[in-house]
């Protein structure tokens, strides 16, 4: 097999778990098109719907960089859903050093997206018109946390919690919903004590 040569696209994060640190997200969507630098040329995109087949055996071995920066690793895959609707879909953890905690909160606010760091396998890609470049058969390199996404349609699902993956920690930003939860607790405290 010839060595493959690395591209990135990006897509915007779907949905973010700080307790479980999870962020599940659209890595690639499938039968979207796409305006997309090839070579020097721009050019339109699609993912075919099973480019990723066979991708679940890999989950723990692909890292999320951040910007395609090798050394700057902020998590791993820990599940892929190949077979969803709307695309090549993950679920990554993000770390709890290096930034992670800045990773988790960007991607919940919509300011960091998915990007897929792929290559082309061998007869893995068709040319149905002179600026249409199909993709049929991926390699997944690694997957990056970017600000700019190459597919809108592509976004953060859900940010989710492992709780059995939670060590005691010094807390830099309270989670959201336990907040909420205070709130409504000195809520009812007041009406209790009204009546």
């Amino acid at each position: 097999m010839t060595q493959l040569e690395i591209e990135y696209r990006s897509v915007a994060p779907v949905g973010v778990n700080f307790p479980k640190r999870i962020i599940e997200l659209v890595v690639m969507p499938y039968e979207t098109e796409t305006q997309v630098v090839h070579r020097g040329r721009m050019v339109r995109e699609i993912v075919s719907r099973g480019a990723f087949d066979g991708i679940e055996a890999k989950a723990r071995r692909i890292k999320v960089n951040l910007n395609h920066v090798s050394s700057e690793v902020v998590g791993h895959a820990v599940r892929f859903h190949p077979s969803r609707e709307e695309g090549l879909v993950a679920e990554v953890q993000i770390t709890k050093a290096d930034g992670g905690d800045d990773v988790l909160i960007k991607a919940d606010e919509g300011l960091l997206d998915a990007s897929a760091g792929f290559g082309v396998m061998d007869g893995g890609e068709t040319w149905p018109e002179k600026t249409l470049r199909r993709l049929t058969k991926l390699w997944l390199d690694h997957i990056a946390m970017t600000p700019d996404p190459a597919y809108p349609t592509a976004n953060v699902l859900a940010v989710r919690a492992r709780e059995e993956n939670l060590r005691p920690r010094q807390v830099v930003r309270p989670n959201l919903e336990v907040v909420y939860g205070w709130r409504l607790a000195d809520r009812y405290a007041m009406i209790d004590s009204a009546t």
